[in-house]
């Protein structure tokens, strides 16, 4: 479509542009398992789960290398994912509207979102990249 006046609109549900079957991290996992998870899959960040699936948490490169921004010079004190990971996770359910997700990733100021079904498991993840997929056009005025 070629319309020089058209303006953009968000369309669609979370569910219409999330990545199912997130990669995830335990929250019982290493700080090595996790940068290796980083490297292998070129994330920012993923989802932290408990041993039901349920998340807990988000660790993102920020943590990780927060860690050897501190005055201490790190020393093995952080060893576990839980123990760097962003508490609470941020969470949305599949059926609220990209625009909804919009909001609300840049309301917490981080670049996804995990997905949770009605039993608060991890099913997905959106992003900003995936936010960016319900972008629709239409004419001004309309």
């Amino acid at each position: 479509m070629e319309c020089s006046d058209c303006e953009p609109y968000l369309a669609g549900n979370v569910a219409d542009v999330m990545v199912g079957d997130p990669v995830v991290v335990n929250e019982d996992d290493t700080i090595l398992d996790l940068v290796e998870l980083f490297l292998e899959h070129h994330y920012h960040g993923v989802p932290v789960v408990n041993a039901e699936g349920s998340p807990v948490g988000v660790a993102r490169d920020s943590e990780v290398m927060a860690m050897f921004v501190a005055k201490e010079p790190f020393v093995g004190r952080y060893r576990l994912v839980k123990d760097i990971m962003h508490v609470p996770p941020f969470v949305i359910k599949p059926e609220e509207t990209v625009q909804a997700a919009t909001r609300k990733m840049f309301a917490d100021g981080t670049r996804f979102l995990v997905v949770v079904d009605r039993e608060n498991r991890a099913i997905g993840v959106v992003t900003r990249i995936d936010l960016i997929k319900g972008i629709r056009w239409k004419e001004a005025g309309t």
